[in-house]
């Protein structure tokens, strides 16, 4: 390993110039992580949203248009983002995944509003991004 003399550190410093270049490594990382985290959760919006159209029953197409992706820092080193549905729609998340019930509580309805599985979809290509993008770092 060749040290180069101008750039010679006196052993009373060495901690100190040990922690600088840690923590700009750390940075970096961290920003890295932020954009791994970034990426998923907007490739997880972008797949949920594939397997939904009007045509799957959908009529109106507002439950589509609530879809966000929210979140961000929580702390220090502490960033996450989360997909949901916003407003009053999320209430349709169980119903389009599960269908309706019938009334005598016999099974679900599937006829005219079959079950439309959607957020499995999500999570899975979301996990994906995450495991082939973190394997680089």
């Amino acid at each position: 390993m060749k040290v180069n003399a101008s750039k010679a550190i006196p052993p009373e410093q060495l901690g100190i110039a040990l922690a600088e270049v840690l923590t700009d490594w750390a940075d970096n990382q961290e920003k890295e992580f932020v954009k791994v985290i970034d990426e998923a959760a907007e490739a997880c919006d972008k797949e949920i949203k594939q397997h939904l159209d009007k045509g799957h029953g959908l009529r109106t197409g507002n439950y589509r248009d609530h879809f966000e992706v929210g979140g961000g820092w929580e702390g220090r080193h502490h960033y996450s983002r989360e997909w949901h549905v916003s407003g009053g729609e999320y209430r349709l998340t169980h119903l389009l995944e599960n269908g309706h019930a019938i009334r005598d509580g016999t099974g679900r309805k599937v006829a005219d509003s079959p079950a439309i599985k959607h957020i499995k979809y999500g999570r899975k290509i979301a996990e994906q991004v995450l495991d082939e993008r973190l394997k680089g770092l």
